[in-house]
């Protein structure tokens, strides 16, 4: 595991990562302020 081959790899499995997990909290806290609020 050197320094350049996980440089290579890590934003491929984040970017998509991030996409999908980016949605999914905030759908939950806008789902949460919903709930509590009503």
């Amino acid at each position: 595991m050197t320094g350049d081959f996980v440089a290579s790899w890590m934003p491929s499995v984040f970017i998509p990562l991030a996409g999908v997990l980016g949605p999914a909290v905030v759908m939950v806290l806008m789902f949460n302020l919903i709930e509590t609020t009503d």
